[in-house]
């Protein structure tokens, strides 16, 4: 079988169907997370547990209207990719070619050389000039706000459809094992939506996933993504420490259910957080039955179901001791999730265990816990 994963590239991917999706968040307004199950019967797709896979969206219909609106065209017009030298209508080009959400430097330059009116020229040249000022404004804004905006600026179809950022494949981490789902791969995709400059955003792929593209149909183009050693080890004896809060969860899902079908005699982890056990304890009962059965040790926080928020680098911090003794018998560490401050706070509190109960100094604890990184026992797949 393996002639056939070579098949299914970014280039020419595997057009997959959605079989079945649901919320995993109950009655929770607040925010939605969605399993979703693809359907690869007939494909002879094959992944692994750690693997990504690279699914390619489709703009909303409402913003390639919006879109046109302002562009004052029509979506038959005709306009060439200047990537693939592929001739669209643009209606099509703008729904499955072009970023209409993300705007480029380039093109701000593009409308301020352009730009007539003396005020609006100097706020964008102020804009340009400051990289952190210009991020701010295009946060939140998308093609059609800048150019209405600017509508003193005009650009022939294809000059603006030539600087426009092409659309590109969105990343989710794979949520099942095929040694469980053979034909099937699962993801869990969180919507975003968010409020921004007076409209409602959404995101692009997200959005497209769990909303826009109908189930049963083929339809939705998608590739792997291999893994860099994110995946479970080698040795199905070797314990298992997985930190996965929010989404951060779907790889340790497939990874549960590879050391299952395995016959693994590891030990097993689990770190979750989220809002909220009643709404958000994504595939809770999954854990809750693992932990049963004594296939898994769980720690979960719920950080607005008290007073005083708590996060999983706290449950960490207060199982330190425990933590330490599994890593100094050969424990794998793995981090799924937010980078920005989610993965940072938990490896600082990695160093902390290792401080304390190794009785280290900081350095020394810093040293020992880059050593796990060196020896692949430390691993991270952040976003």
């Amino acid at each position: 079988m393996a002639e056939f994963i070579e098949e299914y590239t970014r280039l020419r991917p595997f057009i997959a169907k959605i079989k079945s999706r649901h919320d995993l968040c109950l009655s929770c307004e607040e925010k939605s997370t969605l399993h979703i199950v693809l359907d690869l019967k007939n494909s002879n797709m094959e992944y692994n547990v750690g693997d990504c896979v690279g699914v390619y969206p489709v703009n909303d219909p409402t913003l390639v209207e919006k879109t046109l609106k302002v562009l004052k065209a029509n979506e038959q017009d005709r306009v060439v990719d200047k990537r693939s030298k592929e001739e669209f209508p643009l209606g099509h080009f703008l729904k499955i070619k072009a970023n209409v959400s993300d705007i480029s430097r380039k093109l701000v330059q593009e409308i301020s050389n352009k730009q007539s009116c003396p005020t609006k020229k100097g706020q964008l040249e102020e804009l340009l000039g400051n990289s952190n000022a210009l991020k701010q404004y295009l946060e939140g804004r998308q093609l059609w706000d800048v150019l209405m905006e600017h509508d003193e600026v005009s650009f022939e179809l294809q000059e603006i459809c030539d600087l426009l950022m092409p659309l590109l494949p969105r990343y989710y981490s794979i949520a099942s094992s095929q040694k469980k789902h053979q034909d099937e791969m699962h993801l869990t995709v969180k919507l975003l939506s968010y409020d921004a400059h007076g409209y409602e955003r959404k995101g692009v792929c997200t959005h497209y996933l769990c909303n826009l593209a109908p189930r049963e149909e083929p339809i939705v183009p998608i590739f792997i993504q291999p893994h860099k050693g994110f995946t479970v080890p080698e040795n199905p004896d070797t314990h298992m420490i997985m930190v996965g809060p929010g989404t951060g969860i779907a790889p340790f899902r497939a990874f549960m259910q590879e050391r299952i079908a395995q016959g693994a005699q590891g030990k097993h982890w689990l770190f979750f957080g989220e809002w909220r056990r009643e709404k958000n304890f994504l595939y809770g009962d999954y854990w809750l039955e693992l932990e049963k059965q004594q296939k898994l040790k769980l720690n979960v926080a719920f950080s607005r179901d008290q007073q005083q928020k708590k996060y999983v680098q706290h449950l960490l911090l207060e199982q330190g001791r425990e933590i330490y003794d599994w890593l100094m018998d050969g424990s794998y560490f793995y981090v799924c999730g937010d980078a920005k401050n989610m993965a940072k706070d938990v490896e600082q509190a990695l160093i902390e265990i290792v401080r304390v109960h190794g009785n280290m100094s900081e350095d020394d604890a810093k040293a020992y816990v880059k050593k796990l990184r060196k020896e692949k026992r430390y691993l991270r797949d952040v976003y």
